[in-house]
């Protein structure tokens, strides 16, 4: 599983971001702190993540636009192709939550 989140950070006016990374069987986990949600900073995060814990065979994604441009339910996801040459890249594929199924993460 790989996805953004944010939290807040005292009185801050800045939003910080993060980026998580947990691999299904052994629940390894990779966090990295980011100040945007960009694509770059998407993909950098995944390649950092591959850094330390390997690259998995299967990323599991929140309904995220990075990932995923449309998800109608019911139906197979429509994923952003730049994460999809970046997938084919490294060797991963790529499966979506369904719509309103976060709980699929776990």
């Amino acid at each position: 599983m790989g996805e953004f989140g944010t939290i807040a950070v005292g009185d801050t006016r800045r939003r910080l971001s993060f980026f998580v990374m947990v691999l299904a069987w052994s629940r390894q986990m990779y966090v990295e702190f980011t100040l945007s949600q960009t694509m770059e900073q998407f993909l950098a995060a995944h390649v950092n993540a591959f850094n330390v814990l390997g690259v998995p065979k299967k990323v599991m994604v929140d309904n995220l636009r990075c990932a995923v441009l449309r998800h109608p339910r019911g139906e197979h996801a429509e994923f952003n192709p730049r994460y999809l040459d970046f997938a084919r890249h490294y060797g991963f594929q790529i499966v979506a939550c369904a719509v309103a199924k976060g709980n699929e993460k776990e």
